[in-house]
């Protein structure tokens, strides 16, 4: 016991234990900053498709804007995938006194990081 008093005073180094110890204290830390920058990146994924596709959505309602409303009939348009994104556009008359008013709603579908998701926008034209 004297010994090893005497080796600890002379400042020879650190134990077995002590070292192990330390090693599982900084796993335990370097995995929860990993877990957290993993959650940053999908969040990150997630919200760059969640942009595209409601810029895809802008594009389609933009695209009937310049097109004779009056004239389409309503229902269910075409649809189409852009980039892995699949927009529907769905149009109404709502009030029949005012024939040349169309209620216009664009959803896009797409397959995500975290499964299948999707955005609406809608706007009378």
């Amino acid at each position: 016991m004297n010994n090893l008093r005497m080796r600890r005073e002379k400042g020879s180094g650190f134990t077995i234990i002590e070292v192990v110890i330390a090693s599982i204290i900084l796993a335990i830390v370097v995995t929860g900053i990993a877990a957290f920058f993993m959650h940053i990146i999908k969040m990150s994924d997630q919200m760059d498709d969640q942009s595209r596709a409601m810029e895809i959505c802008r594009e389609g309602i933009e695209t009937l804007r310049t097109l004779d409303v009056v004239a389409m009939s309503d229902g269910w348009q075409p649809a189409s995938t852009i980039e892995g994104f699949t927009r529907a556009v769905w149009v109404d008359t709502p009030y029949s006194e005012y024939p040349e008013a169309k209620h216009v709603r664009c959803r896009v579908i797409w397959m995500g990081a975290a499964g299948a998701d999707s955005i609406s926008l809608s706007t009378i034209l």
